[in-house]
């Protein structure tokens, strides 16, 4: 897995590539980038994109065009009316809906978050990503009792720890909660997204002060005091790491909820 920034991480699974929420871009609206954008040529071809929901720092329409190849694009119910005019292949999902990309079965799970007022019918989604073992993408969501449901099915959780801006802002995950959420889904492992990437310029010395750019360590020391068995990696946009794959689900233990 390789942390692009923002939520954008890079899944590499049993030989299928696919991309979550993918920004790429320097700026979005008053919003700037900490760090270069990342070059579509560099993360080559992807066979998947996710979509988790339609705020424009999730759903981005010309980093979804910039990526190469001839990706699935598996978005919420009602969200792909915006992309039918893109030639990709869309898979428009509800909860407990899901597809398969190459060998690799997506599933949308709940997610509590606000919904985007251009796009008031389409809600939030998160996405149990299984292969040979079984990432949680969380998307931007808050703690909601849904999560109890993935307990044994998660081996690397992807949760957002951090915000832009302020936090009156739509409900979502603090580092805190993200430890609680990791604990609910019975995570094995987790990497923190939603973090360090975006600000807006004039706050904070150049940066919102809402934590934003130590949201990683702190979810890293929140989740040693709450859950000390998780293994937290905190990567810089860019870092990448490898898991070992899990054994067949048939044998994984439910955690404790």
């Amino acid at each position: 897995m390789t942390y692009l920034g923002h939520a954008t991480v890079m899944l590499e699974l049993d030989g299928v590539r696919i991309v979550t929420d993918p920004i790429l871009v320097d700026r979005l609206g008053p919003l700037r980038r900490s760090g270069p954008a990342p070059d579509p040529a560099t993360i080559g071809t992807v066979d998947g994109i996710v979509i988790s929901h339609a705020h424009p720092d999730h759903f981005h329409r010309a980093s979804l065009r910039a990526l190469e190849g001839q990706p699935v694009v598996v978005l919420p119910f009602g969200l792909g009316a915006r992309l039918a005019r893109s030639g990709d292949s869309l898979r428009e999902l509800t909860v407990d809906e899901g597809c398969d990309i190459g060998g690799v079965r997506v599933t949308a799970v709940p997610a509590r978050h606000g919904r985007w007022p251009l796009h008031p019918g389409v809600r939030a989604l998160g996405y149990l990503i299984e292969g040979s073992t079984s990432v949680y993408f969380a998307g931007d969501t808050a703690i909601h009792p849904a999560m109890a449901g993935l307990a044994g099915r998660v081996h690397v959780a992807l949760l957002p720890v951090g915000r832009w801006g302020p936090p009156r802002g739509p409900v979502r995950l603090t580092p805190a909660s993200a430890a609680d959420a990791a604990r609910r889904v019975g995570a094995r492992s987790a990497i923190p997204i939603h973090w360090g990437t975006l600000y807006l310029p004039g706050f904070g010395g150049g940066r919102w002060g809402w934590g934003s750019f130590d949201a990683g360590d702190a979810f890293a020391t929140e989740a040693a005091a709450r859950l000390p068995e998780l293994d937290v990696r905190v990567l810089q946009p860019g870092e990448a790491t490898d898991f070992e794959t899990m054994p067949p689900r048939s044998t994984w233990a439910p955690a404790a909820t």
